[in-house]
């Protein structure tokens, strides 16, 4: 990648709803040299989705949590369930597999504490390959950023 294409991929994650000839003119480059930059940077998977970002409170699922989940055994198919469950719940913004004490860290935007409930039924209570998960609530955001750092490999 060159100075344009990371100049072209902070700009999309900034504000993917750009047209071509806006983005082009920010970037400093024709109409069509942008489109085929754009095209190649997909293409290669450096660019992956376009989508609009919800505001969370909006959709009346204002409170999050942070989930740490301990696993009983770590083989992929004693997982298989559970991360089934983990993928079918729209609750579960974002799921990692993570070093440390914790096996699996959760991300979850919840309607309440009921909403909360529910899902601790449904993903641990029920699930004998968890054997204990600890959830921290969120009282107030500092930053919240979906855009990945995309840094000059000539900078110091």
């Amino acid at each position: 990648m060159d100075a344009l294409d990371r100049r072209l991929v902070r700009l999309l994650q900034h504000d993917a709803s750009l047209t071509n000839a806006a983005l082009a003119d920010r970037a400093g480059l024709s109409p069509s040299s942008c489109l085929r930059r754009v095209q190649r940077l997909r293409d290669e998977g450096v660019l992956t989705r376009t989508v609009m970002l919800a505001d969370a409170q909006k959709l009346g699922r204002g409170l999050t949590a942070i989930v740490q989940v301990f696993l009983n055994h770590h083989a992929h198919d004693r997982r298989r369930e559970f991360l089934a469950h983990v993928r079918a719940e729209p609750a579960i913004t974002q799921a990692w597999s993570v070093t440390g004490e914790a096996d699996v860290i959760l991300v979850l935007h919840l309607r309440d504490m009921a909403d909360y409930a529910r899902l601790c039924d449904l993903l641990f209570e029920h699930d004998p390959n968890v054997t204990k998960f600890q959830t921290l609530f969120a009282l107030a955001t500092y930053k919240s950023e979906t855009a990945i750092g995309v840094d000059d490999p000539a900078a110091p």
